[in-house]
């Protein structure tokens, strides 16, 4: 995690951003979810989806190719919510996603996400780090 990443500040939540999309892009190259899950919460929609998606990839001697997440742009205004998170929204492309096994066989293809999309990802400062409590995808 870079040291900007740890600080409670405007810009230390949008580098946490920029590195907690680098931990998805982590899980679906190599099946490893361990390091999103140590730095989300147990609210999160968008990470529950993620880790259903890379553990039935990576299952049975199966893999996925490709899924990485560009993220575009992110920003936040740093105002602390009712619910004592903070904010950031993120704007992300998503290649495409090929699950395959054994002998290269390709099982599915999901279009990724083409147009941007928004995320909000709704963080906690926990003494030293921070985490993503809540990640939803906006429309």
């Amino acid at each position: 995690m870079p040291e900007l990443a740890k600080e409670k500040s405007k810009e230390g939540l949008e580098a946490f951003a920029e590195y907690w999309y680098s931990l998805i892009n982590y899980g679906f190259e190599t099946g490893n979810t361990e390091p999103t899950k140590e730095t989300s919460g147990s609210d999160c929609v968008v990470c529950r989806s993620f880790y259903r998606m890379v553990n039935n990839g990576y299952a049975d001697d199966d893999w996925i190719v490709g899924g990485k997440i560009e993220l575009v742009t992110n920003h936040s205004d740093f105002i602390l919510t009712a619910d004592g998170l903070y904010q950031v929204l993120a704007n992300i492309q998503q290649d495409e996603l090929q699950y395959r096994g054994p002998a290269n066989v390709l099982y599915e293809v999901d279009d990724g996400i083409r147009d941007i999309t928004v995320q909000m990802i709704e963080a906690s400062y926990l003494g030293d780090r921070w985490q993503a409590t809540r990640v939803v995808t906006m429309k």
